[in-house]
């Protein structure tokens, strides 16, 4: 079964994904493909497989002669011609991603914690302190923050800005819907009013995401001259007293300038899944920052937000899962046409 796959992710992504490929699958894999290029590589193929790659059109559809199937991997299916591939008599399917869910849930786990300032308040549980003499709890008597913490918000009738939305952000957003708070987005090409509509987001350009959000959420991937991009000057745009949220490209953040922000109060708190070097040197300034100052409201995880394996052989095994149920005619999953 010959299938041509679309791409624009890295070259170390697109070998796992072959490596995942059913054996019976003659698979050509084109990278940021041009729309000739496409055009050129799809006379034969029975399955198009489409990630990150673009606007495909009437034209290419009705190029693919053959046809059978059109499998998007995520749930974006806005920049597919849906009525093309109708015509075509072919099946058109999307593809939850498995880390798309776990980097997501990540993301909601790092806002709420920062919310909540949990990392002080599980840390002053296990300090001594002028405590009241603890008692049985019973319907009459318990000692609520018996700590004294303070700081603490809600997530609803808060702004969240997404940097950066593709799979991940949009499952952010709708992982968001529930909590009661406005988000805001920012990509490079803005998503279609429905779209918009069905996640409940609205666009904003880069100063008014700062300048609005209470908790920022970087999920940019790794592009050049992105590195270490967010430094004072990017933090002094931001809502004074707000929260970073980093779960994208490691190397983002200008450790040192955000660790001062955070001891200076111009953040409220910081969560990052991703350090400019890893595994993150114990001197690392963020590292530095949560062990120096352990009520500082800072929530770091050592690159995990994708799982324990999210991105390896077997995980994206699952995406060929309607490629393989084609092959059997079995019923496909999430088909739309």
């Amino acid at each position: 079964m010959k299938a041509l796959f679309l791409t624009n992710r890295a070259p170390r992504h697109q070998k796992i994904a072959m490596q995942a490929a059913p054996d019976f699958l003659d698979m050509t894999m084109l990278e940021a493909p041009s729309r000739d290029s496409i055009l050129a590589n799809i006379a034969d193929a029975e399955v198009l497989i489409t990630e990150r790659s673009g606007v495909i059109d009437a034209g290419i559809v009705e190029a693919g002669r053959k046809l059978r199937l059109v499998q998007r991997l995520g749930r974006f299916t806005h920049d597919i011609d849906v009525a093309a591939v109708e015509r075509a008599g072919a099946a058109l399917c999307f593809s939850p991603l498995l880390v798309s869910t776990l980097v997501s849930e990540h993301v909601v786990m790092q806002v709420l914690a920062l919310a909540k300032t949990y990392r002080e308040a599980a840390h002053a549980m296990l300090q001594p302190g002028d405590w009241p003499q603890p008692r049985k709890c019973d319907e009459n008597y318990f000692a609520y923050n018996w700590t004294g913490r303070t700081g603490m918000r809600t997530l609803a009738d808060s702004t969240v800005g997404i940097v950066g939305l593709g799979e991940i952000g949009a499952d952010v957003a709708r992982r968001l819907q529930g909590f009661g708070c406005e988000v805001l987005y920012y990509k490079r090409n803005r998503l279609p009013e429905a779209v918009e509509a069905e996640l409940g987001i609205a666009y904003a350009d880069l100063d008014a995401i700062r300048a609005r959000s209470d908790f920022l959420c970087l999920l940019t991937p790794h592009s050049p001259g992105a590195g270490e991009s967010i430094d004072r000057a990017y933090i002094d745009r931001m809502k004074p007293g707000a929260f970073l949220v980093s779960t994208g490209a490691s190397t983002v953040l200008k450790e040192a300038d955000v660790a001062e922000a955070v001891l200076d109060g111009r953040l409220a708190g910081v969560a990052s899944d991703g350090f400019v070097y890893e595994p993150a040197p114990l001197d690392s300034p963020l590292l530095s920052l949560a062990r120096e100052h352990p009520q500082a409201n800072v929530i770091l995880s050592p690159h995990i937000a994708g799982g324990v394996a999210s991105n390896d052989v077997a995980a994206r095994a699952r995406e060929f899962e309607n490629i393989r149920r084609l092959k059997d005619g079995r019923p496909l999953l999430y088909r739309l046409v």
